[in-house]
C-alpha cells in the first residue's frame, strides 16, 4: 500500500529534505520507463515523471502510474510517493 504525501516536502532550493530512508529496488523483472523529458519533465500517457535512488543516485524517469508502488520493493518500511514534480519515491516507516 502506498502512503501519499501532499506538496510541501521539499527543503531549501527545491531540493528534497533529508531523510533517513531505507533504499529501494526494483521488483523482480519491473522495468522503467523512459527518462523524463525537457524542462517540464513530461512522460508519455500513462505515466509520471518521478526521482528515486535505487543505490547508484538520483535517477529521473518515467514510470507507470498510478500502480508506482507495486515496482518498487523497499529493503525496510513501506513505499511511499510523495507528491511534487517530479515525484518522489522514497521508502519509510517500520
Amino acid at each position: 500500500m502506498a502512503v501519499v504525501f501532499l506538496a510541501g516536502c521539499r527543503g531549501p532550493e527545491g531540493e528534497p529534505p533529508p531523510s533517513s530512508h531505507s533504499p529501494l529496488s526494483l521488483k523482480g523483472d519491473q522495468v522503467l520507463g523512459p527518462e523524463c523529458e525537457g524542462v517540464e519533465l513530461t512522460c508519455p500517457e500513462g505515466y509520471a515523471c518521478a526521482w528515486f535512488d535505487l543505490g547508484a543516485g538520483r535517477d529521473i524517469r518515467c514510470v507507470q502510474s498510478p500502480a508506482i508502488c507495486d515496482l518498487f520493493t523497499c529493503s525496510s518500511g513501506e513505499c511511499m510517493v510523495l507528491e511534487s514534480h517530479p515525484l518522489q519515491i522514497r521508502c519509510g516507516g517500520s
